[in-house]
């Protein structure tokens, strides 16, 4: 009786244990509006951005015990697709007539809060097409790092905030390459 005592008591420390966090919302980078203000006109729509499917269904993160998920839609190919949404619309270069369409491939997305030194990991496919041409094609990877605790209640959070963060360095790499620009004028 003792022992079934025991396993009732872990039951819900091992459920909470196991949570869901969904990543903050992504907040448009100022830096990141005026390269792409600075590079007008520009005029784009958004095409489909899925997942690599060799990489898992990027459905989720793995924080420790936790699980960070997407606040938009079923992954974050979708919270990529509406972070570009955001800062296009704001640098008024998202037109839904535009002759090109940007869309992408999610190739990896890790967060990993070990103790010590945390990192983050983005990668994706770009392409620019107009018609059944393709103007850009190419992969960019944002990395970043950043202090960790022991303590997941500390480390988990801080890694939960960095990840919009991680985002917006993925789209500057993206913004600051001339054949981008130039496959969306």
């Amino acid at each position: 009786m003792l022992a079934l005592q025991r396993i009732l008591l872990f039951i819900p420390i091992v459920a909470l244990a196991a949570c869901s966090i969904a990543a903050p919302p992504y907040s448009a980078s100022v830096d990141n509006i005026q390269t792409l203000k600075n590079a007008s006109p520009l005029a784009t729509r958004l095409g489909t951005f899925t997942n690599d499917k060799a990489d898992g269904d990027h459905s989720s993160v793995s924080l420790r015990a936790d699980r960070m998920i997407s606040p938009v839609g079923d992954s974050f190919a979708q919270y990529l697709s509406s972070a570009l949404q955001q800062e296009l619309t704001i640098a008024r270069a998202l037109s839904p007539d535009a002759k090109v369409e940007l869309s992408g491939v999610l190739l990896k997305n890790n967060v990993d809060a070990s103790i010590g030194t945390a990192t983050g990991t983005i990668s994706a496919r770009f392409i620019v097409k107009r018609g059944d041409e393709v103007r850009y094609d190419s992969v960019k990877t944002a990395t970043t790092q950043w202090d960790s605790s022991f303590a997941a209640m500390i480390a988990v959070p801080r890694a939960t905030q960095q990840y919009p963060l991680i985002v917006q360095k993925l789209l500057a790499s993206l913004y600051a390459d001339p054949a981008f620009v130039q496959a969306i004028q």
